[in-house]
């Protein structure tokens, strides 16, 4: 198999893997303790992941002046199967730093709030890639065979950062409410370059460029609202995710082509650069329902989640172009979302006034029915290249209360198991005749938190 095709599956797989985890509901989890309960924690959360997991807990924690989300170190482990013919195999693994959140509590005119940033998505991949001099006969009008070279540039980049406020209340000595409001910066880019230089035995030489590269701002609000009910000692816990409330968008689309050298009539100069395109970014409505029932000192954590689906709908709105066939063409650049529910358990031992371990479990299915990505626009018309990943999430972890900090230790495991997708289009057009791959992904995070309230009193 040629490096190329290597190379670009390879790109393929790690930016869906990046853009595709919107879709997965809780690949991602925020609050030093909640990572380890796998997020499993709308009824009993106790850290500052409450601000996105149930706002209405504020009122049941103790003050925090300042804490910082836990640091986890990801390990990503990839296995493709069936790439090239049935027999082969590629694979790869890769080491790598995740974004933190933090945050903290304060009192105010008596009334309890709580702040946070979070990073609920960061993203960078990018490929640059020229291959060795390949002889083939790839041209009808050059009699033989030709020298050829093929240079692939591939981009990917995801931003979304949410600065939020939460607010809290109790209603009665059972019931409380909150609310949280996040301010949301999302920021979303994509590129393929395709370049070849072809060289003809006689000497004459051809040039193809496809340049295709799009771009998606959006800046809007995310309202959780969250209640939180005290039946004995079992707390009941209720969030709701109202949908993304877009305030500004806008879109960008480039196309650029060249075709040179091989005759006058083949001859082909495109440059097509679209800017202030209409563009949409919705994320959907969502209701967990959660409870943490004690145990003696211990502490069983339930959780079910309910994530409602999107119709299909254009991200961005890129209008009918000429790529140099007889008719203009349609950019095609669209999402759609089915309804998910998952669900998930977690346990908190008691091992002494200092010390508690955690464990946990939670299903993770994936919302996407259509998600579009820079290779929807690169890969050839009609084929469904969309991977909509499934995953088994697992904690495990200790959290150790010392007199100036708390320290949280853990790891988390996401597994999907076998699953399938098309191959996007592969430029060296080796003549690969079966178009499924098959797939294995999973991954290690390895976490260290800590929470420090050396400014409780003077934030009091």
């Amino acid at each position: 198999m040629g490096n190329t095709q290597y190379i670009l599956l390879l790109f393929f797989f790690i930016t869906f893997y990046t853009t595709a985890q919107r879709g997965n509901y809780k690949f991602e989890n925020y609050g030093n303790r909640s990572i380890l309960l796998s997020g499993n924690v709308t009824g009993s959360v106790e850290d500052i992941g409450l601000t996105y997991y149930n706002p209405a807990r504020l009122t049941e924690v103790e003050n925090t002046a300042f804490a910082i989300n836990a640091q986890a170190y990801e390990l990503t482990s990839l296995k493709l199967t069936n790439v090239v013919g049935e027999e082969s195999t590629l694979s790869n693994d890769s080491f790598s730093g995740k974004p933190t959140m933090a945050g903290g509590t304060f009192k105010l005119f008596g009334n309890k709030f709580a702040y946070s940033f979070l990073s609920k998505s960061r993203a960078d991949n990018s490929l640059n890639y020229t291959s060795d001099i390949v002889t083939k006969d790839i041209l009808e009008v050059f009699p033989g065979e030709e020298n050829y070279t093929v240079g692939l540039q591939l981009n990917s980049r995801i931003r979304d950062e949410w600065i939020g406020l939460t607010w809290a209340t109790k209603m009665s000595k059972e019931l409380s409410v909150g609310v949280s409001l996040f301010g949301s910066i999302y920021e979303y880019s994509g590129s393929s370059d395709l370049d070849y230089v072809i060289e003809s035995f006689d000497s004459r030489v051809a040039y193809y460029q496809n340049n295709i590269g799009v771009s998606q701002n959006s800046y809007g609000l995310v309202l959780k609202m969250g209640a939180n009910y005290r039946l004995k000692n079992i707390d009941i816990g209720l969030n709701i995710n109202l949908p993304y409330l877009e305030i500004s968008e806008k879109g960008s689309f480039q196309y650029k082509k060249v075709i040179a050298g091989i005759s006058p009539e083949n001859d082909l100069f495109i440059d097509t650069n679209l800017e202030n395109l209409q563009s949409q970014r919705k994320e959907p409505f969502g209701v967990s329902i959660g409870s943490g029932i004690p145990i003696n000192k211990s502490k069983l954590h339930l959780n079910v989640d309910y994530v409602s689906g999107i119709k299909n709908y254009k991200v961005i709105n890129v209008p009918n172009i000429n790529t140099g066939a007889d008719e203009v063409s349609e950019v095609n650049f669209e999402e759609e979302r089915k309804d998910v529910i998952n669900f998930g358990v977690g346990m908190e031992f008691y091992i002494s006034e200092k010390l508690s371990s955690y464990i946990s479990f939670s299903t993770d299915f994936n919302g996407f029915s259509k998600n579009a990505t820079i290779f929807d626009l690169t890969s050839d018309s009609g084929k469904d290249i969309n991977i909509t990943d499934d995953f088994i999430h697992m904690g495990l972890g200790v959290d150790w209360k010392m007199k100036w900090a708390s320290l949280i230790l853990g790891t988390t495991r996401a597994s999907s198991g076998a699953s399938e997708f098309s191959r996007p289009l592969d430029p060296t057009d080796d003549g690969m005749d079966n178009e499924v791959t098959q797939y294995d992904f999973s991954r290690w995070q390895f976490i260290v938190g800590i929470e420090i309230p050396f400014l409780e009193k003077s934030l009091e």
